[in-house]
């Protein structure tokens, strides 16, 4: 006999095994008359059978019949060929909403609105679905904590540090990173300490604005965001621009959208980190009048840039302080913040006393 549980999600690892429980992406929603606990398992805990699908309708079993279709319409597309989704659906409704009386058992009802309820259903495993691992050409995307820099040029190989000497060396060495936030580099006169973000920002922005190519990612399985109302709806209004900056986007809903591709330099970063915040400052930007090409792809590179507290191994400092004094315009972001404070070393001796 199992104990009382505290929680659905309990009573699932109580049953299930809490290797499962551990890994179920819990969704909240709910609509008018209705109000759905879903729990959803990664791909890699999809089965053979459906038999590990289950409908809980104010806390009693039903069967889920034709309502599992929009969920296997979203998730399929994730799984292997011949599996099945995992997934757990807790649905509170107003009773004058649905008739129980179908059958003797009560284990089947009828919805007045069984289309509400399926897109209630759909738009679960939507969300849970942009939980799962994102794909690219047919792989994972990787979402190890390994850190890359993504300027959208090649960097050659750099070594650690580069000392002073013969002219064809650079006249500057990095110094190291400091709180995760600044770069220390040393110069024939001085010291620079640069803020990681803003030069990776430049970086980004520069290379969009000089004319180059934007080629987009396409993701295998698509990325789906919500939006509040009023920048759900700018963000509609420049879907053509953006496609532009080789972000594809596809309308979802009124105020959700589905990414099917973003600008490929970016894209694995932009995975890990997630691409609400990015169409956000977008929508935002577009909202308030700025519809300039160059002012979203400035939205965009904010978004991109590697940010504060973000560790960088020595080649990854060496790379980008490399493109960021490469740039036309190193001294500030395209938001007008400067991007570095120097020191001379005749500042530094004169507040040292020396």
């Amino acid at each position: 006999d199992l104990s009382q549980a505290s929680s659905p999600l309990a009573r699932i690892g109580q049953i299930y095994g809490e290797a499962l429980a551990k890994k179920l992406i819990r969704v909240e929603m709910e609509e008018p008359g209705m109000r759905l606990l879903a729990f959803f398992a990664p791909p890699e805990f999809s089965r053979p059978t459906r038999t590990d699908q289950h409908l809980f309708l104010s806390g009693r079993p039903v069967k889920l019949g034709s309502l599992a279709v929009p969920i296997y319409q979203v998730l399929g597309q994730a799984l292997p060929a011949g599996q099945h989704p995992v997934f757990f659906l807790y649905l509170d409704i107003d009773p004058k909403l649905v008739d129980v009386n179908v059958h003797p058992k009560k284990e089947e009802v009828r919805f007045q609105n069984e289309e509400a309820v399926k897109d209630l259903f759909r738009r679960a495993a939507m969300r849970a679905l942009g939980t799962f691992t994102p794909t690219w050409e047919g792989k994972p995307m990787p979402t190890s904590p390994q850190k890359t820099l993504p300027p959208p040029r090649s960097f050659g190989p750099q070594e650690e540090m580069i000392s002073f000497g013969s002219p064809e060396e650079k006249p500057w060495r990095v110094l190291g990173q400091v709180q995760k936030t600044f770069i220390l580099v040393e110069t024939s006169d001085g010291i620079e300490i640069v803020d990681q973000h803003v030069a990776h920002e430049r970086i980004l922005f520069e290379h969009y604005r000089d004319g180059a190519e934007v080629p987009m990612q396409r993701f295998l399985i698509p990325v789906q965001i919500e939006l509040p109302f009023d920048q759900a709806e700018a963000l509609r209004e420049a879907i053509p621009m953006l496609r532009a900056l080789g972000v594809e986007l596809e309308p979802f809903g009124r105020r959700a959208f589905l990414v099917r591709g973003w600008p490929a330099a970016l894209a694995e970063r932009q995975a890990r980190l997630g691409f609400l915040e990015p169409l956000l400052s977008v929508a935002e930007s577009w909202r308030t009048g700025n519809r300039e090409l160059l002012d979203l792809w400035r939205e965009v590179a904010c978004s991109a840039a590697i940010r504060a507290g973000e560790e960088l191994s020595p080649s990854e400092q060496e790379a980008l302080i490399s493109a960021w004094k490469a740039t036309k315009e190193p001294a500030r972001c395209p938001h007008g913040r400067p991007i570095a404070v120097r020191l001379t070393f005749e500042e530094i001796a004169k507040k040292l006393g020396r």
